[in-house]
C-alpha cells in the first residue's frame, strides 16, 4: 500500500440535526494525491455506545472476496465538537468507534485498486481508478461504507470535480451546484449498485423502449467514440426491448465503457453488471471491433435489468457485505441471463437458426469442462470457496438449464409461456423491493406453470443427473448426438491467431492441418487476406468462416489470398484448391431433424420465433 506523507488538521464547525438519518459523503476529485482520495462523512445519528463502520469484503456480481477495505487507511473519527475519537481497526474491512453517540464526522484516505501493490488485483470492472485530471472510476463500494444495522438509511454523495469533467452513471436523482454533483440514493445497496465514471465527457444518449440509454466512453487515444458505439449496438438493444415486451422496466440505463491501452493490470477484461448500468473494461480497438465484442457482452449485462433487479433472493436483496451468504439460484441470475443473451438474437432475427445451433453447441462443449454431477444449487452455495473453480459453469450449463426450461415451459403451455414470459411473471410477483425466500423459488415457478417443472428442478438442478438435452431438443425437432464422425467442409484446419501489431489473422500452426488445408498449401505465419474475394478481418472472421463452410460444396473452387514472406519481403500469394469434405470426430453434434413432425416444428417455431 502507498503511504501518504501528509498531515492535516480539520476543524469541524457544523450544526447537526438531532435526527440526522442520512449519510453525507464528500470527496474532491481535484485534490487527488498519489492515486489516493480523501473521503469525508457527516455521519447519521448513532444511538449505541459503540459502532462498527464497514467497507465491503465482497459485493454482488463479483462472486469473489476482494476485501475492499484494505485500500482504506488513516481512518479518523471526530465528535460533535471536532475532537478526535478512539478508533480500533478490527480487520481489513471494519473499524470500531468508541462513544459512538457523540460521533459526528469520519475521514479516511482511499487508494485505487487498478494499480495497487497487492498479490491479486481486483478485476477492473469491480475496482476503482484514480488518475488525476484524466479519469476517475468510482465503484462506490471501494470508497464508501455503512454502519452496522444502518444500511437502509439514505445516502447523499457530493463529488467535487474538475470543471471539464462529467460523471456518467445510471443514477437519476442528481443536483449540480457549480462543479459539485450531489447524488441522492435510497440506501447502501443502491449506492453499491451504481458506479460513476468521471472524465472529459464523450457521451451519447439514445431512446429505447421508453428509457434513456447513456453510452459513455473513456479512450485515452480516442480509438472509438460513444456515437460510433451507440450506432453499432442499437440493433441489439432494440431486439432486447422487443424481446422484453416492447417497453423496458427502467427509466435510464448507462453503458460505462473504459478502453485501456497496453496490458490489463489484472490480466483480464470484461464487464460487471448492475441494475441500471454496466461497467466495461476493454482494450482499445476500432469501433467495429469494440462494437462486435460489446454486442455479445452487452446482450448479457443488459438483461440483468430483469434479474437480479426485479427478481432476487433475500441473500441478494439484503446482501451481507462482510459475511456474504450465497443464494442457490445462480442458474437464474447468470445462467438464464446468458441464455437470453443468445436466444434474443435468433428470436429477433439477428442471427439464423443454424448460427444459434452453433451457440448451443459451444455451451455444451463449455459445460463439458466442469463437473456435471455437481448439483447446480450446491455449486451456487459454494461458489466462493469449496466450488470456486466451478463458477464458470454458470455461463455454460447455467445457460443450458435456461434452454431446457424454455422448451419445457412452452411444451406445457401450448407455446404461450416460455422462459422470458416466466421471468416477467416472477417480476410481477416480486419486483425490486420484494425478495423471495431461497428455498421457495422452485415451488413458485412450478406453481405458476406446471408440476413437471418442479420435477425438472429436483432431478437436474438440485440433483446430480445430467441435463436431458437429447430428450428436450427432440421436442423442438433437433437431433442431439455425442461422439460422432461427420463429414464437412473446413477452412483447412490450420490453427489461426490474431496479430494485433499488423491487425491481421495469421496461420499460427499447420501441424494439425487436414487434407483440404494441405491442398491449399498454408504455411506458418501466412497472413490471411481474403477467401473467395471476401476480405477477412478479426471482426468478420468467425462469421465469414461459418458462412463459407455452410455454402461451399465439395468440388467448388476455393481461392485464398495470403501475405507471405518470400526472400525477406512480404508478398501476396494466391492459394487454390477444390473444396474437400473432411471427416471429423465431434464430441457433440446438434442439427435440425429433416424428418421432424408437424408438432415438433410448431414448437420449434414458437421457441425460436422463426417460420418453418
Amino acid at each position: 500500500m502507498k503511504k501518504i506523507l501528509l498531515s492535516f488538521a480539520i476543524l469541524f464547525v457544523a450544526h447537526l440535526s438531532a435526527q440526522n438519518t442520512t449519510y453525507k459523503f464528500n470527496i474532491d476529485l481535484t485534490k487527488a494525491n498519489n492515486d489516493m482520495l480523501q473521503v469525508f462523512l457527516e455521519t447519521p445519528e448513532i444511538k449505541s455506545d459503540k459502532i462498527i463502520y464497514n467497507i465491503p469484503k465482497m459485493v454482488p456480481g463479483t462472486y469473489k472476496i476482494y476485501n475492499f477495505g484494505q485500500y482504506s487507511m488513516d481512518f479518523e473519527a471526530f465528535d460533535k465538537k471536532g475532537y478526535a475519537m478512539s478508533v480500533n481497526r478490527l480487520d481489513d474491512n471494519r473499524w470500531e468507534i468508541e462513544n459512538a453517540k457523540n460521533l459526528a464526522k469520519i475521514s479516511y484516505w482511499v487508494e485505487d485498486t487498478w494499480d495497487a501493490k497487492v498479490d491479486h488485483l481486483v478485476f477492473e470492472p469491480g475496482g476503482t481508478n484514480i488518475e488525476k485530471d484524466e479519469n476517475m472510476v468510482l465503484n462506490n463500494h471501494g470508497f464508501f461504507g455503512y454502519f452496522d444495522g444502518l444500511k437502509n438509511l439514505k445516502y447523499e454523495l457530493s463529488v467535487t470535480r474538475p470543471n471539464n469533467f462529467y460523471g456518467a452513471t445510471g443514477l437519476t436523482e442528481i443536483k449540480t451546484i457549480g462543479n459539485t454533483d450531489i447524488f441522492y440514493v435510497n440506501n447502501y445497496m443502491d449506492l453499491v449498485d451504481s458506479p460513476i465514471m468521471y472524465n472529459v465527457p464523450d457521451t451519447t444518449i439514445i431512446k429505447v423502449g421508453g428509457a434513456d440509454i447513456l453510452i459513455s466512453v473513456y479512450s485515452k487515444n480516442k480509438s472509438v467514440t460513444s456515437k460510433e458505439i451507440a450506432k453499432n449496438i442499437s440493433s441489439i438493444l432494440e431486439a432486447q426491448k422487443n424481446y422484453l415486451g416492447g417497453k423496458l422496466p427502467i427509466e435510464k440505463y448507462a453503458f460505462i465503457i473504459y478502453l485501456y491501452a497496453g496490458q490489463s493490470g489484472s490480466g483480464g477484461s470484461g464487464a460487471l453488471e448492475h441494475s441500471y448500468s454496466s461497467f466495461y473494461y476493454l482494450p482499445e480497438m476500432t469501433a467495429d471491433r469494440i462494437s462486435g465484442m460489446l454486442i455479445d457482452v452487452a446482450a448479457h449485462e443488459f438483461f440483468h435489468i430483469v434479474t437480479p433487479l426485479n427478481i432476487h433472493a433475500e441473500e441478494i436483496g439484503d446482501f451481507d457485505y462482510i459475511n456474504p451468504k450465497m443464494s442457490k439460484h445462480l442458474w437464474m441470475y447468470e445462467g438464464v441471463t446468458e441464455y437470453f443473451a443468445g436466444h434474443v438474437q435468433v428470436y429477433e432475427g439477428l442471427i439464423s437458426k443454424q448460427e444459434y445451433m452453433e451457440i448451443i453447441e459451444d455451451k455444451i462443449k463449455g459445460a463439458g469442462y466442469y463437473k456435471d454431477d455437481l448439483p447446480f444449487t450446491t455449486m451456487s452455495l459454494g461458489c466462493l470457496d469449496s466450488h470456486e473453480d466451478q463458477y464458470g459453469n454458470v455461463y455454460q450449463k447455467g445457460a443450458l438449464i435456461g434452454l431446457c426450461l424454455d422448451i419445457l415451459l412452452r411444451e406445457n403451455s401450448n407455446g404461450k409461456v416460455g422462459m422470458k414470459e416466466m421471468m416477467a411473471m416472477l417480476s410481477k410477483e416480486y419486483g425490486k423491493n420484494v425478495s423471495f425466500k431461497d428455498d421457495e423459488l422452485f415451488d413458485k415457478i412450478a406453481g405458476l406453470s406446471n408440476p413437471k417443472i418442479r420435477d425438472f428442478f429436483k432431478n437436474y438442478v438440485e440433483g446430480e443427473n445430467p441435463l436431458p438435452l437429447e430428450q428436450l431438443l427432440s421436442k423442438v425437432g433437433i437431433t442431439y448426438k455425442t461422439n460422432v464422425v461427420v463429414k464437412e467442409i473446413t477452412m483447412g484446419g490450420a490453427s489461426l491467431s490474431y496479430n494485433q501489431e499488423i491487425d491481421k489473422i495469421y496461420v499460427m500452426d499447420t501441424g494439425n492441418m487436414d487434407e483440404f488445408g494441405k491442398l491449399l498449401g498454408y504455411k506458418n505465419n501466412d497472413n490471411i487476406i481474403s477467401i473467395n474475394g471476401i476480405d477477412i478481418t478479426v471482426d468478420n472472421v468467425q462469421e465469414e468462416f461459418f458462412r463459407l463452410k455452410t455454402t461451399i460444396k465439395e468440388g467448388d473452387k476455393v481461392e485464398v489470398i495470403v501475405e507471405r514472406e518470400v526472400k525477406g519481403k512480404l508478398k501476396k500469394v494466391t492459394l487454390k484448391s477444390k473444396a474437400v469434405m473432411v471427416e471429423k470426430n465431434k464430441k457433440y453434434l446438434i442439427e435440425f431433424n429433416k424428418e421432424a413432425s408437424p408438432e415438433q416444428l410448431t414448437l420449434q417455431n414458437l421457441w425460436l420465433n422463426t417460420k418453418i
